[in-house]
C-alpha cells in the first residue's frame, strides 16, 4: 500500500507546482501593481518558494496549496 501513496505523491508533485506558480503570479500582480505576464518566477531550492521580479519590483513567496485552494503571500525581510 505506501508504495502506491508515494507514487501517487510523486506523479502529483507536478500538478501541484504549476498550481503553486499560477498562485504565486496572481499574488505578485497584485502586490506589485504588475501584470502578471511581465513578471519572472524562479522556483527555490524549498518547495513552494518562489523569487518574483518584475516592474522593477522583486520579493520572496511561498505558496500553498490546501484541498485545492492555492494561495501566495510574500515574505516579509526577503
Amino acid at each position: 500500500m505506501r508504495p502506491v501513496l508515494v507514487a501517487l505523491a510523486v506523479l502529483a508533485l507536478p500538478a501541484c507546482a504549476g498550481k503553486l506558480e499560477k498562485a504565486t503570479r496572481t499574488q505578485a500582480a497584485a502586490d506589485f501593481n504588475c501584470g502578471a505576464d511581465k513578471l519572472k518566477i524562479r522556483g527555490d531550492e524549498v518547495y513552494g518558494k518562489y523569487h518574483v521580479a518584475g516592474c522593477g519590483q522583486k520579493g520572496v513567496y511561498s505558496a500553498q496549496c490546501l484541498m485545492g485552494d492555492c494561495s501566495a503571500q510574500r515574505l516579509k525581510g526577503e
